[in-house]
C-alpha cells in the first residue's frame, strides 16, 4: 500500500512539473495578485484559483490577469471560494492584516 501511495505521489508532482497542477491562492491583495501573475508568467500549472474575502477585488485581478493570457502558456484563472481547495496541488495563503499607519510588523509579535 505505501508503494501505490509513492507512485501517486511522483505522479503528481510529474502532472505539476509539466502545467498540469493547479494552485489555490488565499488574498488577493499585493502579494497574492503578484503571486498569481508570476505563476501565470512561469506557465508551470494549468489553473489558478484566487480566493479572498472581497469578492469584487478578487474578480477584478482575474480580469486583469486575463487580459494577459494570451501571451503565456494556457492556463485557467478564476475567482473562486474555499471549496476550490480541495484537490488542489498546492494552496498559498498570502492573506493577513494590514498594517496601521506607524504601525511595524514586530507590534504584532509583542504582547
Amino acid at each position: 500500500m505505501a508503494e501505490a501511495a509513492i507512485w501517486e505521489e511522483a505522479e503528481a508532482k510529474a502532472q505539476l512539473r509539466a502545467g498540469k497542477g493547479r494552485v489555490v491562492i488565499i488574498g488577493a491583495g499585493s502579494v497574492g495578485a503578484t503571486y498569481a501573475f508570476q505563476l501565470m508568467n512561469s506557465g508551470l500549472v494549468s489553473e489558478i484559483c484566487i480566493i479572498d474575502i472581497d469578492q469584487r477585488r478578487t474578480e477584478g485581478e482575474v480580469m486583469d490577469l486575463s487580459h494577459g493570457a494570451s501571451f503565456v502558456p494556457p492556463v485557467r484563472i478564476w475567482a473562486g471560494d474555499y471549496p476550490d481547495c480541495r484537490g488542489a496541488d498546492l494552496v498559498v495563503i498570502t492573506a493577513g492584516a494590514r498594517q496601521k499607519p506607524g504601525q511595524t510588523r514586530l507590534t504584532w509579535l509583542l504582547p
